[in-house]
């Protein structure tokens, strides 16, 4: 009777052991798997999440790729048109014939905003001179009411260095180009350095009129 209740004692101690044993396969096994399906879930999230950026990526590079039509416009609006060349006009002037010693008209280049003065006519003159070789003196020019004084420097032509024929020429020309372009003034006075005209050919008083209209 003994030995029969050892053996019912032992094989109920091996059947609880096995059992624990099992017990603990199967929860090992189970754990084992929810973490490779967490595993599973977590690779599934991030390729999700790395789609999600790829995408939103793609939009803003169309976003800042596309071109807005009423953008464009403004755009095409604002672009600097062709800078065009200033409009020149022709000015009559008249200068020295070196061949005859007589003057002659020429035509002179100015800008259409030019303002045509005094000064700016006898530039053209003395510019005009100097092609020829003859560099004149002037001094300074002044107006008053209708006139135009013109003052010369007396080391230079037409006070020195030229003969009477040209002196003359010279005189004649800047004087009609005034006239001629100028209908408000109708009297030019010449001096040297503020002073009276008076070369080896010619005398005037320091306010008389070399030429009238």
């Amino acid at each position: 009777m003994e030995r029969l209740s050892k053996k019912i004692l032992l094989i109920t101690l091996l059947v609880s052991i096995f059992m624990l044993v099992a017990c603990d396969k199967v929860k090992f096994d189970t754990f084992k798997g929810s973490e490779e399906n967490g595993q599973d879930i977590t690779s599934e999230q991030e390729t999700d999440q790395d789609l999600n950026e790829e995408n939103n990526n793609s939009v803003e590079e169309e976003e800042a790729t596309t071109v807005d039509p009423e953008q464009s416009d403004e755009t095409i609006t604002k672009t600097p048109s062709e800078i065009k060349p200033k409009a020149n006009i022709e000015l009559l002037i008249y200068t020295l014939n070196p061949d005859n010693g007589e003057i002659e008209t020429v035509t002179a280049m100015i800008s259409e905003s030019d303002e045509i003065t005094p000064n700016l006519i006898v530039d053209e003159v003395v510019e005009s001179m100097a092609d020829k070789s003859i560099v004149i003196g002037i001094e300074n020019i002044t107006t008053e009411a209708d006139t135009i004084t013109i003052s010369f420097y007396s080391d230079q032509p037409p006070l020195t260095n030229v003969g009477a024929g040209i002196e003359i020429a010279i005189l004649d020309a800047i004087a009609q180009s005034l006239i001629d372009n100028l209908p408000d003034y109708n009297k030019v006075i010449y001096q040297v350095e503020g002073k009276a005209y008076k070369s080896g050919h010619i005398e005037l008083d320091v306010d008389e009129a070399y030429f009238l209209r």
